[in-house]
């Protein structure tokens, strides 16, 4: 990660933190390649919120730089049917919560949300994409 998106990333991390305290950056190709590796980030235990670079642009008109990272939810399907898929729902919409359609601000970064999506795991976890754009201005 370079200087300005890990400061993005750090305070990205600072908003998912305080609603999960398990919250750690990730490097893989995609969502999908982070939900299927075998472990998590060391200390992180479901439900964690894993913190993955996107795509980012420059635009010239407004002098803002624009990265995407996708927040991804791991969990554990603890309980029976219903019940368990359920409470892992009830973590993804917290999540998602955290940031409204009309943005959020830290500093000078305004959090977009994007877009959102199920992941499918390979084992007894439930994972969740919510891709957010962070708006900043261009050093």
């Amino acid at each position: 990660m370079t200087a300005a998106t890990l400061s993005v990333a750090n305070a990205l991390k600072g908003i998912v933190s305080a609603s999960f305290p398990a919250a750690g950056f990730v490097a893989a190709a995609t969502p999908e390649t982070a939900v299927q590796a075998k472990a998590l980030p060391a200390g992180l235990r479901p439900p964690c919120v894993l913190i993955l670079a996107g795509d980012g642009v420059y635009t010239d008109s407004t002098l803002t730089r624009r990265q995407q990272f996708h927040l991804i939810l791991i969990d554990v399907l603890a309980g029976t049917n219903d019940a368990r898929t359920a409470a892992a729902l009830g973590r993804f919409d917290a999540l998602q919560e955290l940031f409204p359609a009309e943005g959020l601000s830290s500093g000078d970064i305004v959090f977009i949300p994007e877009s959102f999506r199920l992941l499918d795991c390979p084992d007894a976890r439930a994972a969740a994409c919510l891709t957010v754009a962070a708006l900043s201005p261009s050093s």
